[in-house]
């Protein structure tokens, strides 16, 4: 008769909230890395698009006859600062999520709403004002990226409060050790000695059993030479 197959193990408590941790990880690197590059190539590949004068002239008017309140170019400028800021941040929350600290997912649901609103908000100046695609077409991305963040941000939130981890997991034991590397706990320097000490035992017991070895020999000798 078989043996019944092995239970499936059960997922963690909060394995929801550790995969957006992993989320919101990737999505704020890829933000951060396409606002710098954005940045720095808009003046490498096009110069003259990056310091267009009209930059400083259009924008958002309280009256026809009136400087912008808010340039184009102040716009470019805030944008990619707070893009960088939202992606560092989604970065860091997204560590804290895995970690299962329990106010993590509520700052996810305040950073992403925020970046949410603002990128909206940036999106529509850029279709009023900018009139550029591929700006249009970058800010509206990372609107729709951080939507689908909050979403997943509020069902951590849902999954924390109805499971929520033991007060100080986070926190290690007093007697915990920090491993030297991935693969090894100790540094070179405590392996090397152990090594060395397991060897010194190996000889140890090398040299006993080849003292009881003599002794035998010697007995035999002396038995033969009595005979």
């Amino acid at each position: 008769m078989e043996a019944p197959p092995p239970a499936p193990a059960s997922p963690p408590p909060r394995a929801f909230t550790q995969g957006v941790g992993t989320v919101f990880q990737a999505v704020g690197v890829l933000v951060f890395l396409t606002m710098m590059f954005s940045c720095c190539g808009s003046g490498l590949l096009s110069r003259e698009w990056a310091t267009q004068p009209h930059f400083s002239s259009d924008g958002l008017r309280l009256a026809p006859n009136q400087p912008p309140v808010y340039s184009v170019g102040r716009a470019i400028t805030i944008c990619v600062f707070c893009g960088v800021f939202f992606g560092l941040a989604c970065a860091a929350v997204g560590l804290g999520l895995q970690a299962e600290h329990r106010r993590a997912p509520m700052g996810a649901v305040v950073i992403t709403a925020l970046a949410s609103l603002f990128f909206l908000a940036h999106s529509w100046f850029a279709i009023a004002y900018i009139h550029s695609v591929f700006i249009i077409v970058l800010l509206g991305v990372a609107t729709v990226a951080f939507l689908i963040l909050f979403g997943l941000s509020v069902g951590a939130v849902r999954e924390m409060s109805r499971n929520p981890p033991p007060a100080g997991h986070e926190i290690l034991p007093a007697d915990y050790k920090i491993p030297y590397s991935h693969y090894h706990d100790d540094p070179p320097e405590v392996r090397l000695a152990a090594e060395l000490d397991q060897r010194r035992q190996r000889l140890a017991v090398q040299q006993k059993e080849l003292e009881m070895l003599e002794e035998k020999l010697k007995r035999k000798l002396d038995e033969a030479s009595g005979d």
